[in-house]
């Protein structure tokens, strides 16, 4: 499965698996997230991913990492750890601390992936406009050498 659609695949199944475990509706989630019912239901299906944002609210609603929600299959974890998931509470890091860290660490990968896209566009740019420099002495060139061919042929 390729990366974008295996992370399609997990969120929208562990949203849906974490909603469910915590026995809420669509409605239900979306008055308390104040995201619409209808995104939602996009998101479980995989028919579309949230803002970094709106996965921010459901990562705290969760008690989730961001991690998590992107790449692991939650429902396999709560077969393997069930006890983590005791009484609807979706736990998967020990402590708050932990997940402050992973959602902090996640946030800051997103801002050097933002830094390097930014730095690659400014190289583009510069790459363009030293193409145009060139193009500009290639124009002077020619005219130069046309203007020395003149000068020949008065002389000649």
């Amino acid at each position: 499965m390729e990366n974008s659609n295996k992370t399609e695949y997990f969120f929208g199944k562990n949203l849906r698996f974490l909603r469910k475990l915590k026995k809420l509706t669509l409605l239900e989630l979306s008055e308390m997230l104040k995201i619409s019912k209808s995104a939602i239901s996009d998101y479980e299906i995989g028919k579309s991913l949230p803002g970094l944002d709106v996965v921010q609210k459901f990562s705290q609603f969760f008690e989730t990492p961001i991690d998590t929600l992107y790449n692991s299959d939650i429902p396999e974890l709560y077969k393997k750890k069930g006890s983590n998931f005791a009484k609807g509470k979706a736990t998967l890091l020990t402590d708050e601390k932990d997940l402050t860290f992973e959602n902090e660490k996640y946030l800051f990968n997103i801002k050097l992936i933002t830094q390097k896209l930014e730095s690659t566009q400014l190289q583009i740019q510069m790459l363009k406009q030293l193409l145009e420099s060139r193009e500009a002495e290639n124009k002077t060139l020619k005219i130069n050498i046309k203007l020395l061919e003149e000068q020949l042929r008065n002389f000649g």
